[in-house]
């Protein structure tokens, strides 16, 4: 509906003088509405444009999740191998959670945050099986990532709501704007119609209000 009241409201200001002579309320203050009304829509980033967004907190959130995951098995190889056939301590490492936190977002940040806590406590039994530093300090810094990624996406998923909710809000109220001046120009120019057909609202051009979210068209 966007691209039909941009047109609209482009040829308004030549046409107006028609529309003020069969319906005197739709004077040249009319014009400024649409084109105001227009604008404040533009004003909010269209549904695409959010989607590719989210698209890149999605790439973030999955190589967060990849790093973990590298994290994890790099330092579980130490923790094997310093705490051999001691079950306990391995547990306290998640080794007997981890394929119930790996396919989880949330899960996965308490896990590696856990982890992480376990990897310091456990700081010299690890290095004195060979474990390297930069093994044990990647574990907690992978978990920030993964938590700032997550906590990102989700925040982003939240804004999107309001902005899909807002950009509908105000393309009913271009819409609503419209329909007086198509609903005239039948009228006005039901002998031209080249110029009934910039004024006329066709099935894509329905009140946004009517789907769950806008279209690109809208």
């Amino acid at each position: 509906m966007l691209e039909t009241a941009d047109v609209i409201a482009a040829s308004l200001g030549d046409d107006i003088g028609d529309f003020t002579a069969f319906d005197s309320t739709l004077t040249a203050d009319y014009v400024t509405t649409v084109q105001g009304a227009v604008g404040r829509v533009k004003e909010i980033k269209p549904d695409n444009v959010v989607i590719d967004e989210m698209g890149e907190w999605t790439q973030k959130v999955d190589a967060a999740m990849k790093k973990s995951s590298d994290a994890y098995s790099n330092l579980a190889y130490f923790v094997r191998k310093a705490f051999n056939g001691n079950i306990a301590v391995q547990n306290q490492f998640g080794l007997n959670d981890y394929k119930k936190a790996r396919d989880s977002q949330a899960k996965m940040v308490l896990f590696m945050e856990t982890l992480g806590d376990q990897a310091t406590a456990h700081h010299d039994e690890l290095v004195a099986a060979g474990c390297g530093e930069d093994v044990i300090t990647t574990v907690s810094e992978v978990a920030t990532e993964l938590r700032e990624s997550n906590i990102g996406q989700e925040k982003f998923k939240k804004e999107r709501g309001v902005l899909t909710q807002e950009r509908v809000k105000r393309l009913n109220e271009v819409y609503q704007l419209l329909v007086p001046l198509s609903e005239a120009a039948q009228i006005i120019y039901r002998d031209d119609p080249a110029r009934l057909s910039k004024y006329t609202l066709t099935s894509t051009s329905s009140a946004p209000g009517d789907a769950d979210e806008p279209s690109d068209d809208i």
